[in-house]
């Protein structure tokens, strides 16, 4: 309900507060109205919050990914004891060996090309673990990668 101020002024003391006690009464009420709709879509998502506890579970492969690029070796070695395939591919089309090359992680490379990962597997982008080492400036991976191959193939393009 809306009412003109000007109009709202030239009536009566009494009439005045009647007329605005009233207009209050109504915007609480809407007020109401709009928070009983709004805990209707809510109440759904308590349900599911009160319900049984949800829990998340990942992928091995995703977890393993995960402990590489955060540099998290206890889990990494956990996660291949537990039965990893270390040939694991990535979105990329590398292994978890690119992924080591990426974000300088040295020691789960090393792990990783003991238990046999080729170290020349090309991504999809045709780069071995050398290129990304390489490119990324990780001098330790390139190190390393020189030292298990004695003949890398490297394709420059």
């Amino acid at each position: 309900m809306e009412i003109d101020q000007c109009l709202l002024e030239t009536l009566p003391l009494g009439q005045r507060q009647r007329l605005v006690k009233r207009m209050r009464c109504e915007q609480v009420k809407a007020y109401y109205e709009r928070e009983k709709a709004f805990q209707k879509q809510e109440g759904v998502l308590k349900k599911l919050k009160h319900g049984k506890k949800q829990k998340v579970h990942f992928n091995l492969a995703d977890m393993i990914q995960d402990a590489i690029i955060h540099h998290d070796d206890k889990e990494a070695l956990r996660l291949l004891k537990e039965g990893v395939d270390p040939h694991t591919p990535v979105s990329s089309g590398g292994s978890l060996l690119h992924l080591c090359a990426r974000y300088d992680n040295a020691f789960i490379a090393e792990i990783l090309i003991d238990k046999g990962v080729n170290v020349n597997h090309q991504d999809e982008d045709f780069w071995t673990p050398m290129h990304i080492a390489c490119a990324c400036d990780n001098p330790d991976i390139v190190l390393l990668l020189v030292l298990v191959s004695k003949a890398i193939k490297l394709i420059t393009i």
